[in-house]
């Protein structure tokens, strides 16, 4: 079971997810919080426990700001998986705060 120490919000966020030598892109995430993510994803998925980067991309279609954060995957489900956050710059952790707040 994924223990969890901080609460995830429903947050629609667009991202990229880099597993191996794929990229899977235009994902979304269901929820996040600090220290992880669900990630829908209709293509291939990463199998458990497999490191991955999760290339977030905050703002519009026009004009938005990458994040990158590196994981692993903690479970996966048959429309996504979950993602458990490595440590983060201060930048993205700031980011991800600053989102689940608002």
């Amino acid at each position: 079971m994924e223990k969890r120490w901080a609460t995830r919000r429903p947050v629609h966020i667009r991202v990229d997810v880099h597993y191996k030598d794929m990229e899977i892109v235009n994902c979304q995430t269901r929820d996040v919080s600090l220290n992880g993510a669900f990630v829908e994803i209709k293509q291939v998925q990463p199998v458990t426990n497999a490191p991955v980067d999760l290339l977030f991309r905050v703002g519009d279609a026009s004009r938005f700001t990458k994040y990158k954060v590196q994981g692993k995957v903690a479970r996966t489900a048959g429309d996504g998986i979950g993602v458990i956050f490595n440590e983060q710059g201060i930048s993205s952790f700031r980011t991800l705060r600053q989102l689940l707040q608002g």
